[in-house]
């Protein structure tokens, strides 16, 4: 639980109200693809400490615009490092089968409520290109990560997060011809990406 620790490390410790992720199903997308992802810590997290979580950077960062393409992003203006209860976009990757397993995702959502509650609701994830710019949980066939896009630190919602774990994951499956998504900001600061542990 140590290594988790700087991980609950908030931008600031003010008072913030937790509405919840707002995230609309709007298209399909491909899959971003993390490569040359170089992991500085890991550990594990939840009530049975049994997901398993990382920070890490890709070497070859997978940024996503808000229309779902996987494309450079320019540099964005300074602008309020909290970003939780953020629009999203939603994409699910086309093609049937080999999504995640529902059941598997909602350990994963549950254990990121459970450290909500315990650990405290917000999180800071280092600026791009830094050594610790993604954040992933997986328990099971459901990984799930946080990158940030942005040049500066940003601010996330343990329970938005929760909730975009839940949403993708039941959204984005087999029966709706998908095998995972991603939820990417509307200002393209952050995305959200649920997929099968294979990639």
């Amino acid at each position: 639980m140590q290594l988790f620790a700087f991980f609950s490390v908030a931008a600031s410790f003010l008072a913030v109200s937790v509405t919840g992720a707002s995230a609309a199903l709007i298209a399909s997308a491909p899959i971003a693809e993390c490569k040359q992802e170089t992991v500085v810590h890991e550990g594990f997290i939840g009530k049975d400490n049994n997901v398993k979580f990382q920070t890490s950077h890709c070497g070859e960062t997978p940024r996503v615009s808000a229309n779902g393409q996987v494309i450079g992003l320019d540099k964005r203006q300074e602008a309020s490092s909290n970003v939780c209860g953020a629009q999203c976009n939603t994409f699910c990757f086309s093609g049937a089968g080999g999504g995640p397993n529902e059941d598997d995702c909602k350990v994963v959502a549950n254990a990121l409520t459970f450290d909500s509650a315990n650990q405290g609701p917000l999180f800071n994830i280092t600026a791009s290109g830094t050594p610790t710019d993604k954040v992933t949980m997986q328990f099971g066939s459901c990984l799930t990560y946080f990158l940030n896009q942005d040049s500066g630190n940003l601010t996330y919602c343990r329970d938005d997060w929760s909730s975009l774990v839940t949403w993708l994951a039941g959204d984005c499956n087999a029966a709706h011809g998908a095998h995972g998504g991603l939820c990417v900001a509307a200002d393209q600061r952050w995305y959200v990406q649920v997929q099968n542990t294979s990639g």
